[in-house]
């Protein structure tokens, strides 16, 4: 039978609500430490890609809200408005039929609208450093009854810059809260700042060996058209996939690669930094149901993004941050699903690909494309030494 939801003494309506989503069993992150949030640890959570992380820690700190009280109880912090969005959406899953308030304080929607809101009391904020911190400033919100911060994606919070707004967040909080956080990859600066912050935290590592779900292929192409873009065509065709996600390095190239697709036929939207907040969101919500098929997008979107049966992942350009492929392939084979991921890359690029993937340590495999198939080029060296 197994361990299930039921095993934590959580309240009704958690289990309830979880069970409506099909949720029953925890996975291995949630079993590892939720019991040790229960008991009021802090905790430094490591897992890959895709493994539940963030009801990992959503879970107890919803079970640990007072409603009765109208303080803010509880926080999560996350790198990006659209991380803080999907959570928000995961949260409020899990608060249905409830008396919880919950709210997102985020980068690039209307502040004055976030105010108001504010002032209905939420026990629960997940919000952006800089936005939240803003806010703090105008005395507009108070932090001293929160009981738990959660760091989202606690990497990419602490090492991009936003390292000093965090930390002035969390002094602004009483000293007996309680600090979580959770990413797919913690760097080494990430790590000394998070024991600085944490009292005595117990780390989770759950990747040891491979940092990706093993039900992803990796896979490269080398493309000998003039562009690049031919190449992806000829893939696209070939493979026809469900749902794909197209991941270049560039801001300015991603409207003339949906431009280019669009003119080819193709359902496909592209997303960037310059993008507006109702463009992104109407795309993304139209990706996630299935009605667009290919999304074009820049490392904006590899860090936690929950994109349901995304079956393909196609790198126009490597990476510049060995971690990011981690995340640009992490958006597909999600809670045990098969995924592929694959490379699109010109013969002078396969030394650096090598070398990443051997720092990453994942296998990856070459394929061609022959009369409208894909073929491992093993296959083909195969023939011809028969």
């Amino acid at each position: 039978m197994g361990i299930t939801f039921k095993d934590y003494n959580l309240k009704e309506f958690i289990i309830n609500n979880l069970a409506n989503a099909n949720i029953t069993k925890p996975s291995e992150v949630q079993d590892k430490t939720i019991p040790l949030i229960l008991d009021g640890k802090d905790v430094i959570g490591k897992a890959r890609t895709g493994t539940g992380k963030t009801l990992a820690y959503l879970l107890p700190m919803i079970e640990k809200i007072d409603p009765k009280k109208r303080d803010l109880q509880m926080l999560v912090l996350a790198p990006s408005r659209e991380l803080g969005l999907q959570i928000q959406r995961e949260a409020e899953g899990i608060l249905l039929n409830t008396d919880i308030r919950i709210q997102a304080i985020v980068e690039g929607m209307d502040l004055n609208k976030q105010l108001d809101k504010l002032k209905q009391k939420p026990h629960l904020v997940i919000a952006t450093p800089g936005r939240l911190l803003h806010i703090i400033g105008l005395k507009k919100i108070k932090m001293h009854k929160i009981k738990i911060v959660a760091l989202d994606e606690v990497d990419q919070i602490l090492d991009q810059g936003l390292g000093e707004k965090v930390q002035a967040i969390i002094k602004t909080t009483l000293k007996e809260r309680q600090l979580l956080s959770f990413s797919a990859t913690i760097s080494k600066e990430a790590e000394k700042i998070l024991n600085k912050l944490m009292k005595a935290p117990t780390f989770v590592n759950l990747d040891n060996t491979k940092p990706i779900p093993s039900g992803i292929e990796h896979q490269y192409i080398i493309s000998k058209s003039p562009k690049k873009t031919d190449t992806l065509v000829e893939l696209l065709k070939t493979i026809k996939p469900k749902k794909s996600l197209v991941f270049i390095n560039k801001n300015e190239n991603v409207d003339r690669f949906v431009k280019s697709l669009h003119k080819l036929g193709f359902s496909v939207g592209g997303i960037q930094t310059r993008s507006k907040n109702q463009d992104r969101q109407h795309l993304l919500a139209s990706f996630k149901k299935g009605k667009l098929k290919i999304l074009v997008t820049t490392d904006l979107f590899t860090r936690g993004m929950d994109f349901q049966d995304v079956t393909h992942i196609f790198n126009m350009d490597l990476p510049l941050n060995k971690t990011d492929y981690l995340h640009r392939a992490g958006r597909t084979g999600r809670m045990n699903k098969k995924g592929v991921t694959i490379n699109i890359i010109r013969d002078r690029e396969k030394f650096i690909m090598y070398k990443m993937m051997k720092y990453l340590n994942i296998s990856v495999k070459p394929i061609t494309i022959i009369n409208k198939k894909i073929v491992p080029v093993e296959k083909i060296i195969q023939k011809k030494r028969r």
